[in-house]
């Protein structure tokens, strides 16, 4: 059900293990794995005290990040050339591994509640080599997903709906702060609250959304499934 909130859970497009297909396609799936492997870093290499993005240079390198989906995806789609559900997710992967780096620092306190003082610089990245140690996180999640062992059916579904559940929250979280700190009202932990209805009032439509517009696809092409 949260799978169908973002992806149109096409069966030719998604991953397959032991008969059992993921909750989001193959570029999806790869998006939300990578948004987790982030977070687990952050969290277990910085803990939650991460208040500021890379620095410009770490900042670039891992942008960059997001081009090879963007290619992929666009090359693809233009009827250019043709893509594989291994090549959405390595590319889906690379990309929903930058998300989390640049929105986890917005959860500080201290960027958004004015009572907050600024406390020492702590990026996602302290050393070179941090960088490599965020890079592990994403390419052991990326190589599971490439396997076709069946017992990686419910780590990886789990993950992959965590990382999902992770970016919209952590989105959600910013927002409701940003506005509450505007007007005054923006304190924790009711902000957690705030955020955690209003993420499911905004998957909730787009469940409804797009059910309403998977039936109208299937009326238009009388039950089948487009490839």
């Amino acid at each position: 059900m949260l799978g169908f909130a973002v992806c149109h859970q096409l069966p030719s497009r998604t991953l397959e293990f032991g008969g059992k297909y993921l909750p989001m396609c193959a570029r999806c799936s790869g998006i939300y794995l990578g948004v987790f492997a982030s977070y687990a870093y952050l969290v277990v290499r910085r803990g939650f005290r991460v208040n500021s993005i890379p620095k410009i240079t770490y900042s670039l390198i891992i942008a960059a990040f997001i081009l090879p989906m963007a290619f992929d995806g666009a090359t693809s789609y233009l009827g250019l050339r043709e893509t594989t559900n291994a090549l959405r997710a390595v590319t889906g992967t690379l990309a929903g591994g930058v998300l989390p780096i640049f929105a986890f620092p917005l959860l500080s306190p201290e960027l958004i509640l004015a009572e907050e003082k600024k406390k020492d610089e702590y990026p996602p990245f302290a050393r070179w080599y941090d960088l490599f140690i965020w890079g592990a996180f994403v390419a052991v999640l990326l190589i599971l997903s490439l396997q076709s062992w069946s017992w990686l059916y419910w780590p990886l579904a789990v993950f992959s709906t965590v990382g999902l559940l992770g970016i919209f929250f952590n989105l959600g979280l910013v927002v409701v702060e940003m506005v509450g700190e505007r007007y005054g009202w923006a304190r924790r932990p009711w902000s957690f609250l705030w955020a955690a209805l209003i993420v499911t009032f905004i998957l909730s439509v787009l469940i409804l959304l797009h059910k309403f517009a998977y039936d109208m696809m299937l009326d238009a092409t009388g039950g089948v499934l487009p490839e």
